[in-house]
């Protein structure tokens, strides 16, 4: 099904492996019959030369070189596209142009030959999830087909809400599961062990079941699936996601317990790498940080 949407923005630093990023940014273009605003941002002065791609060593008109690979690219998109090429700071500029052109969501890679790539994982997507109104999607997969199988990482919360109408946006048509993981306190002596965890699980499905028929989104297609299970979230993912061989996870920035508050800060640099997968980051619309 085509799911309609804003212009999607492509932050890439054209190395190679940003080419995955730039497929699934195509890829979801045409899915969702959106335009496409493919951005370079030039490092301020001062970069020095191992901090600088060999492709751009060889030309003192890096902007003139980049426009014309950016060109390239974009030559058979079979979208509307939008070439940009500035100077400046990865987050500001990528933040600029979002707001310039009414971006829905902002796609980049794990590509680490310059600034940009270099803090993928840690300052620049922290400040984007922290900052942009739009889902931040990380691609790290070589994209071969549209997604098939989403993992929402969930403690109900509203956060979790926006979660999952952001996955049905750019993976309408894929398997979704929610994963929850709760944690069980220390056992007390008067209750057996399994009837407390039992006690739990009970109280988290009842909440997971809850949450979904709260989700006006989900009428008319196969219901989410639902995981549950007790330890810590950050670990229980990645082994779920590994086993599972999903090719997506969705997380919030802000929530009530578990992956939703630490994904964002600490761990954040952890999880991506962790994870096989794409990520698709949301901020909770209205939350304070």
């Amino acid at each position: 099904m085509t799911q309609s949407c804003g212009p999607i923005l492509l932050a890439t630093d054209l190395s190679a492996r940003s080419d995955r990023a730039l497929d699934r940014a195509l890829m979801l273009a045409r899915q969702c019959d959106a335009n496409l605003v493919a951005l370079h941002v030039m490092e301020p002065p001062g970069a020095t030369a191992l901090t600088t791609p060999a492709w751009r060593r060889l030309t003192p008109d890096h902007k003139s070189l980049a426009e014309r690979r950016l060109a390239d690219d974009l030559a058979d998109a079979g979208v509307p596209t939008e070439a940009v090429v500035v100077n400046g700071r990865p987050v500001d500029a990528i933040l600029d142009t979002v707001a310039h052109f009414g971006c829905s969501l902002i796609v980049t890679g794990v590509a680490s030959e310059t600034t940009l790539g270099r803090l993928l994982l840690g300052t620049t997507v922290e400040r984007l999830a922290r900052q942009a109104a739009q889902p931040v999607l990380v691609v790290k997969a070589r994209p071969r087909k549209p997604y098939q199988d989403v993992v929402i990482a969930t403690d109900f919360s509203e956060g979790s809400r926006q979660a999952l109408q952001a996955a049905l946006k750019v993976a309408h048509d894929a398997r979704i599961t929610l994963f929850h993981a709760y944690t069980v306190p220390p056992q007390s002596k008067d209750v057996p062990a399994d009837a407390q965890t039992r006690s739990f699980y009970n109280d988290a499905l009842q909440k997971a079941q809850a949450f979904l028929a709260g989700i006006p989104e989900l009428a008319g297609r196969a219901q989410p699936d639902i995981v549950l299970e007790a330890g810590q979230p950050e670990n229980l993912l990645s082994e779920f996601v590994f086993q599972r061989r999903c090719d997506l996870v969705v997380t919030g920035t802000h929530g009530l317990t578990g992956i939703l508050r630490t994904a964002i800060g600490s761990v954040a640099e952890k999880l991506l790498e962790a994870l096989p997968c794409d990520v698709l980051i949301v901020r909770q619309n209205g939350a304070q940080d």
